[in-house]
């Protein structure tokens, strides 16, 4: 896995501003500035609607801030382009999302095996990393099954394979075990802390107790601004 030194994320005056101008302006990340450290676990917590989404989808080039500045490893994210944010969400930021968002009509090991298709790999090396990275979740014995043959908590890890398939220093899940029940979840949490383990950084949205146990750092946000 690729490493760095120091920060991988920097938030600086981050505002993301909806409508703005307008009688319907929302001010969803008002002033944030944050710095997130290579090996860091950081679980993000807030109500609905306080702007935690927000904060994940700016600093995981999913969306730009209205203004300020975020940094991925020293490089300016905040005036890319679409291609630009693809090129870093494809080489450096793994995700996981409530509800799994994989592929219906695919097995695992083909689901595992898209990101990889993406980035040019050829096929042999990509069905060898695809079934190396299912047996990493536990999921060796179900390669050819689909997303309906699978539990939700199953679904969820070949999420995690297939977040994990271009080696991203950075995984981000947005509520990874909110959709599932306690004993998944604790699955997916411990999947979560081994890959911290190895070295990969990793910031979570929660509500889940468990999870932000085991976070190294915990930060609150309250009406776009971090207040704890």
């Amino acid at each position: 896995m690729r490493t760095t030194n120091g920060k991988i994320i920097e938030c600086k005056n981050v505002w993301k501003i909806y409508n703005e101008g307008t009688a319907a302006e929302v001010r969803a990340l008002q002033g944030i500035n944050l710095e997130i450290f290579e090996k860091d676990f950081v679980a993000i917590q807030g109500v609905s609607g306080s702007g935690k989404s927000t904060l994940l989808h700016c600093i995981g080039c999913l969306d730009t801030p209205t203004r300020g500045k975020v940094y991925i490893e020293n490089e300016d994210i905040s005036k890319m382009n679409e291609d630009e944010l693809a090129l870093i969400r494809r080489e450096k930021i793994g995700f996981v999302f409530q509800f799994f968002n994989i592929i219906s009509s695919l097995t695992a090991l083909q689901n595992v095996e898209l990101p990889m298709i993406f980035s040019g790999l050829d096929g042999t090396k990509r069905k060898k990393k695809a079934r190396e990275l299912l047996e990493k979740v536990g999921l060796g014995g179900r390669l050819k099954h689909k997303p309906s043959e699978l539990s939700g908590g199953e679904a969820q890890r070949v999420a995690i394979a297939r977040a994990l398939a271009n080696d991203p220093i950075l995984m981000m899940a947005d509520e990874p075990t909110g959709n599932l029940d306690s004993s998944s979840g604790k699955e997916v949490i411990n999947i979560f802390n081994t890959l911290n383990s190895e070295g990969r950084t990793v910031v979570i949205i929660t509500h889940d107790p468990s999870i932000t146990k085991c976070a190294k750092r915990k930060i609150k946000i309250k009406d776009g601004k971090i207040v704890g």
